[in-house]
């Protein structure tokens, strides 16, 4: 292993990590914008944003979404991973790349397809209102937010806890059904628990990437006055009329704060996965468990969460798109069009955005598996302490 490719990989990750995170906490101690020249050391910040109740209540927010969209997510997501790994679930090979659509979906384009399809005035909505009176669910609202949250993080669930019960020895499976236990029973007693290190791990990633959310919040919890740390953050921006970097600071190493001991906990229930000695093991021949009559309704829980996961925010996108405006009276038929699609090359900066987003994605993207692999590389084989701190700054 080259002396040069392991000082890389933890002189790289370190900087990375640690260059930007020592600017922000000398930035917390300003009394103005780091590049500003009156900016002297204070700790004005930590005193205005500690005793701001705005930021209490972002904080208290933050939790109750974090919490709720666990609580969705890694349960659904856990029980699509059965029924589509372990069971005989019909279409599940066509199903289960629809699964992860939410995942390389921005959750600003997400939260926009949800305000134009069950918004107050989005499609679904009217049309719901034409046939009941009334539109029966509140899209801005915390509720809203929490269950939008829930149901779109169900991919991240999914991933960790299908490549778990891949590796598990189906023999204890088949041994619960000999002895007449169902699928549901043998999920509940035999499957998941067998792989609980793995659905506490997506728990975990799922509870931080609440604290992280931005494009919802700032969507789908702006017009109910709703505030994340995120979004918090964001609105420290104009508060003084001046670029409030000291007070975002102190925000942002609140996110840090919790962001470290998550991550130190994630490691550990990582290491715990290798208890479980059936996980890996070379058993008998794979027979997906038989679903016998809960199979159509097993599909149309998946189908059920695609629909409102996937389908409902993509085609009130689409629609929005082919239509000249909007609103409660006005027919469909009579407002199609595609003059918004010709109109775009009028636009210079949004094609620009799309320009740019692209190579982002694509030279990004290219770069960070790159990098990834070098210092995957250098993790694999270098038997050293180091090892373990480097996996966990990455």
């Amino acid at each position: 292993m080259s002396r040069t490719l392991r000082s890389f990989a933890v002189i790289g990750v370190g900087l990375v990590v640690f260059g930007p995170l020592g600017l922000i906490i000398y930035q917390s101690f300003l009394s103005e914008a780091f590049f500003s020249p009156t900016a002297a050391l204070s700790l004005g910040a930590y005193r205005y944003v500690l005793t701001d109740s705005g930021f209490h209540s972002a904080f208290g927010t933050s939790l109750l979404v974090s919490l709720g969209m666990t609580l969705i997510s890694v349960p659904l997501g856990s029980l699509l991973a059965f029924l589509l790994v372990r069971t005989d679930l019909p279409g599940k090979k066509f199903l289960e790349p629809w699964l992860l659509v939410p995942i390389f979906l921005s959750p600003v384009v997400l939260a926009f397809g949800y305000v134009v399809a069950v918004g107050p005035v989005g499609f679904f909505s009217l049309w719901t209102k034409a046939l009941v009176g009334r539109v029966p669910w509140n899209l801005y609202s915390l509720y809203g937010m929490i269950l939008i949250a829930g149901l779109t993080h169900v991919p991240h669930s999914f991933l960790y806890v299908s490549a778990a019960l891949r590796s598990l020895d189906p023999s204890v499976e088949e041994a619960a059904r000999v002895a007449g236990a169902g699928p549901w029973r043998i999920a509940a007693t035999v499957s998941l628990p067998l792989v609980l290190p793995s659905i506490l791990f997506s728990a975990s990633l799922i509870f931080l990437l609440g604290f992280e959310l931005f494009g919802l919040p700032l969507v789908l919890g702006d017009p109910a006055g709703l505030l994340v740390l995120t979004t918090y953050l964001y609105k420290l921006t104009n508060l003084l009329g001046v670029p409030s970097y000291h007070l975002m600071a102190v925000v942002a190493l609140s996110i840090v704060a919790l962001t470290f001991p998550l991550v130190y906990a994630q490691r550990r229930m990582l290491r715990t996965a290798g208890r479980f000695a059936v996980i890996g093991g070379k058993g008998q021949a794979f027979r997906p468990l038989p679903l016998g009559a809960l199979r159509w309704p097993a599909v149309a829980i998946v189908l059920l969460w695609l629909i409102v996961t996937v389908l409902l925010p993509l085609i009130g996108v689409a629609l929005r798109s082919v239509v000249s405006q909007w609103g409660e009276g006005i027919k469909l038929s009579e407002v199609l069009t595609l003059d918004h699609f010709r109109e775009l090359k009028g636009y210079p900066n949004l094609v620009r955005g799309i320009v740019n987003t692209l190579l982002i994605g694509s030279i990004g993207g290219a770069l960070s598996v790159v990098f990834y692999a070098v210092i995957g590389l250098a993790a694999h084989r270098w038997q050293s302490r180091w090892v373990s701190f480097l996996d966990y700054l990455v």
